[in-house]
């Protein structure tokens, strides 16, 4: 388990460990903060130096709206928690998912990529008065596309090495996500609105896990790759950017710029 917050990340690996009665030692914490790729790195060398193999890669963090910061590297908050951070820590991690095969890639998107009305911009000019680098690459819908979008290159460039890559819609799911540290009030009382409403219509964590669980555990998914699921199925609810080949390779390039690696799988 990867978590940002550890005290809260041990209090459920030893929820699991008493739920379970496995072998303690088989459930176990690393820290990770996502929005700063200082912590990845460090993540990905303690998971090398603990784990013998990696099976499967859920890549299932995330942070919702009201926030209006850059990371430590300097893009928006939002998209670097999102994507960026999952996008390093995935290239960081391949070697292990290789070495593991057949291995499952997996990332937890959302519907509300459809929110993308137009193209990403890509621009790299930062706009007057900020200092953020590409400052057109940030909020939620758009982390939530370049997930899929990922993903897609993902399943295209690993095929050969045994290891599938598949992205998922959970539904809305009461959880913590609802209750952001944001700045912007109107953001952060719709947000409260939101999560209040989701604990009356929202799934349970539990039952958003649903689908996750079957895209990591199922045989039958062993060769599947490329796919968008929800509601524990595949499904054709893609928008017309998620299913962009040149746009997925697009935000593979430039993702790959802002991350510091090369262009290609290695």
């Amino acid at each position: 388990m990867a978590c940002r917050n550890l005290e809260k990340a041990e209090a459920a690996a030893e929820e699991i460990r008493q739920k379970t009665a496995v072998d303690p030692s088989l459930v176990s914490v690393v820290q990770l903060d996502l929005s700063d790729f200082d912590s990845v790195r460090d993540c990905s060398r303690k998971i090398y130096a603990s784990e013998p193999r990696l099976d499967v890669l859920i890549n299932n963090a995330g942070v919702g709206l009201g926030y209006d910061k850059n990371s430590k590297q300097g893009y928006e908050y939002t998209f670097v928690s999102n994507h960026l951070g999952h996008f390093l820590l995935t290239h960081l991690l391949l070697g292990l998912l290789k070495k593991s095969s057949p291995s499952r890639i997996i990332n937890v998107s959302s519907l509300s990529h459809h929110n993308m009305i137009r193209l990403p911009d890509f621009s790299r000019e930062a706009k007057p008065g900020s200092d953020r680098k590409y400052p057109g690459l940030f909020g939620y819908p758009t982390s939530k596309l370049a997930q899929i979008l990922h993903t897609n290159v993902l399943a295209k460039q690993l095929k050969e090495h045994g290891i599938v890559a598949n992205s998922m819609h959970p539904g809305y799911v009461s959880t913590g996500i609802w209750y952001p540290d944001g700045e912007k009030k109107i953001l952060i009382k719709l947000m409260k609105f939101l999560g209040w409403l989701s604990t009356i219509i929202g799934r349970t964590p539990k039952d958003a896990a649903q689908t996750a669980i079957y895209m990591a555990a199922d045989p039958a998914l062993e060769k599947v790759s490329g796919q968008y699921f929800e509601n524990v199925a595949i499904s054709d609810q893609l928008s017309t950017f998620a299913k962009d080949p040149e746009l997925a390779q697009k935000m593979w390039d430039v993702s790959s710029e802002m991350c510091g690696l090369t262009k290609k799988v290695e």
